[in-house]
């Protein structure tokens, strides 16, 4: 009779601690496909620790590589204010500022 008790209360305590797993397993696996919003998801794919760039920072060729995205309206972007251009960084569009590259808007390619 103990043993069963003993049994069913393990059985009744792992369910919870099963469940966190699961639970954990799934947010991390979300966390690794999504970036926050204001972030870069990876960039250069040959760069082999790509850079997560975020909203404030500085474009630097030190991160990888990036074009210069010359037709916005194909890409379905805003118009850049002035003194602005977009520039594309692995799976994302950053727009910056012409003169110092700082980072003023993030978003992701579709």
């Amino acid at each position: 009779m103990k043993v069963t008790i003993a049994a069913l209360a393990l059985s009744v305590l792992a369910i919870p601690y099963a469940s966190a797993q699961i639970q954990l397993r799934i947010a991390t696996d979300s966390a690794q496909t999504k970036a926050p919003q204001g972030e870069t998801t990876g960039g250069d794919q040959r760069n082999p620790e790509p850079h997560i760039y975020k909203l404030g920072e500085h474009l630097s060729v030190a991160y990888g590589s990036f074009e210069l995205v010359d037709d916005w309206r194909q890409a379905k972007l805003i118009m850049p204010p002035e003194g602005h251009h977009w520039v594309r960084y692995g799976k994302n569009y950053l727009l910056v500022t012409a003169t110092d590259a700082l980072i003023t808007r993030i978003v992701r390619a579709s």
